[in-house]
């Protein structure tokens, strides 16, 4: 039941988002060219180290999500220990003497902590908007791919005047900005597990909801493609700019991810407004078909133009995707599994980029660049199909 008068807290969840997204958009995005150039691994390697990261957070994830329903655990302590880990462990790659393999495990360290985030992240806003806080999601995650965008173009100017340390550099100090801006969150709300009715186990949460495990298998195979593209979109660029070199490559790889936060400011900034109009499983739908579309073009559209233009289908991809997911799954999930469901969608996206990570390296390597773009169009193609299949019609969208 809503409570009267709650404070508007878009403005501290603005600050979370961005600060979250603001990492991503450099630590995470430059992963495999920090990997590759400054530690001089192979795809296959790097991508080895960061899908044993991803593999780490996968396993945090559900143990953090336990101990919340066990202990009322708040939320925000959840993202405060995610921010600390990965300012610490990116920080730590800067000390001197480490060796490449310590460098490369304190690096997929703070990868592993920055992935754990964005699903609490949804969380505390959901569960925000569900205890009677006013809260514009869209907006707020809007903020975080400007964030993102910024920060990945912001890259290669950084990366050009002190090299790949910068990478690290930044990422740490923008994870570490990521806590006090959780704690700005105001008071009210629930912003823990529900004590009054018990959340529910893993196993009875499928029973009770038996249509999520082919959705969540859809999202899985949907942030496969992604997650490779974005993983690997210095080799893409690279494929789209034949005889450029690496700086110019890498400038061409922060337009393009420049480009794709941009256009996805529209879709986010007024999804609260459209799905009013507009049912929020349907927006899914077109969402999963537009990812779709978006490693088809990539593929198709020649030189770094068309890598641009290829970009332009994030803004009914990935921008609804992102948004539409959370509010699909705060509305077909029973209150009391608000935390659990939101964490089971990060975690589709934390192994879908367990298998982006292992994915894209080993194929670049094995087959080269198209064809792996080749087969990650497929697998996408697979995950909106079974996103069709077990869709639930939403008849009321939670904040709608």
């Amino acid at each position: 039941m809503r409570k009267k008068e709650q404070p508007s807290a878009t403005l501290p969840y603005i600050f979370v988002q961005a600060m979250i997204w603001g990492t991503y958009g450099i630590l995470f995005s430059y992963a495999n060219p920090y990997m590759t150039e400054k530690l001089r691994l192979s795809d296959t390697a790097a991508g080895l180290i960061l899908c044993a990261a991803t593999a780490l957070a996968c396993l945090l994830q559900p143990l953090l999500t336990a101990a919340a329903d066990r202990t009322g655990l708040n939320v925000r302590r959840i993202l405060a220990f995610g921010g600390l880990l990965t300012s610490l462990c990116a920080g730590a790659t800067l000390l001197p003497g480490l060796g490449t393999g310590a460098t490369a495990a304190l690096f997929a360290g703070s990868c592993a902590g920055l992935q754990i985030l964005p699903s609490f992240a949804n969380a505390l806003g959901m569960e925000g908007i569900r205890g009677g806080m006013r809260i514009n999601f869209g907006l707020a995650r809007g903020i975080g791919s400007v964030s993102f965008g910024v920060t990945a173009r912001i890259a290669p100017l950084l990366i050009a005047r002190i090299g790949m340390a910068g990478v690290a550099i930044a990422g740490a100090v923008t994870a570490a900005l990521l806590i006090p801006s959780v704690f700005l969150m105001p008071e009210g709300g629930r912003l823990t597990a529900h004590r009054e009715e018990k959340p529910t186990s893993a196993r009875d949460f499928f029973r009770e909801n038996p249509k999520m495990a082919g959705f969540l298998l859809g999202a899985i195979l949907l942030y496969v493609g992604h997650n490779v593209l974005s993983n690997c979109m210095f080799r893409v660029a690279q494929l789209k700019t034949p005889g450029a070199d690496d700086a110019a490559a890498t400038a061409v790889q922060g337009t393009a991810l420049l480009i794709a936060a941009v256009v996805e400011l529209p879709a986010m900034f007024l999804f609260t407004t459209v799905v009013k109009k507009v049912r929020c499983d349907r927006l899914l739908l077109l969402s999963c078909l537009c990812m779709t579309l978006r490693l088809a073009l990539t593929l198709l559209l020649p030189g770094a133009g068309g890598l641009y233009a290829a970009q332009v289908m994030q803004m009914l991809g990935f921008a609804l995707f992102a948004v539409s997911t959370v509010y699909y799954v705060g509305s077909v999930v029973p209150e009391r599994n608000v935390v659990k469901g939101q964490t089971y969608l990060g975690t589709a996206n934390t192994l879908g980029c367990l298998v982006a990570w292992v994915l894209g390296g080993s194929l670049i390597d094995a087959v080269g660049v198209e064809r792996m773009l080749i087969v990650c169009i497929a697998i996408s193609a697979a995950g909106f199909l079974l996103a069709l299949l077990s869709r639930q019609k939403v008849t009321k969208t939670v904040g709608a």
